[in-house]
């Protein structure tokens, strides 16, 4: 019985080519699952962040209407980082939306301060908060190409209300002064 090595070089090159075929078709479809899964996601998170911020915009004009300071929940933004889903958003559109949120938190954290803040302070600081969110829809808006994350929300002149005043204190600077002042007497 002779071998034909021709033959078997062959038949075993055709059986080599079939099998990294087939696993090279397997991850191509993985990873092509895989992102479509994670373009959903994402854009299940986007459309969140949008409504969240836009019921944000909500319970500010509330809060100016009844003069009724309460603090924001931020706890489902939280429960996005926690999950580790910020990962899928680009890099400037978390930065912005974690300003947001932090303008929201640190907000959270003069009215839960338990000293008497003046309400212009905390009006100042819900216009802070208002045009860090105008800026994160207005960056939600640029990063995704969505249709208008601001449509239904009574939109004001945001670029004049984004710009920032150099000759004004901040309003962080007039907390601290204004607890500095309260510490001293």
């Amino acid at each position: 019985m002779t071998i034909v090595w021709d033959q078997l070089i062959v038949e075993n090159t055709l059986l080599a080519g079939i099998i990294v075929g087939s696993i090279y078709l397997e991850q191509w479809g993985h990873k092509r699952s895989q992102i479509k899964e994670e373009k959903e996601s994402t854009n299940r998170i986007i459309m969140f962040i949008i409504d969240d911020l836009q019921k944000r915009l909500g319970f500010i004009e509330e809060t100016y209407q009844y003069k009724d300071f309460k603090p924001f929940f931020t706890d489902m933004w939280d429960a996005i980082v926690l999950a580790g889903k910020h990962a899928l958003l680009p890099f400037e559109l978390f930065q912005s939306l974690q300003r947001t949120y932090s303008w929201m938190k640190y907000y959270n954290t003069e009215l839960d301060s338990g000293k008497p803040v003046d309400e212009k302070v905390l009006v100042d600081l819900l216009e802070d908060v208002r045009n860090s969110i105008y800026r994160s829809l207005n960056k939600l808006n640029e990063t995704k190409g969505n249709k208008s994350p601001l449509e239904g929300v009574q939109r004001v002149n945001i670029l004049a209300k984004t710009k920032i005043d150099p000759s004004s204190t901040s309003v962080a600077t007039r907390i601290i002064e204004n607890n500095f002042r309260l510490n001293e007497s």
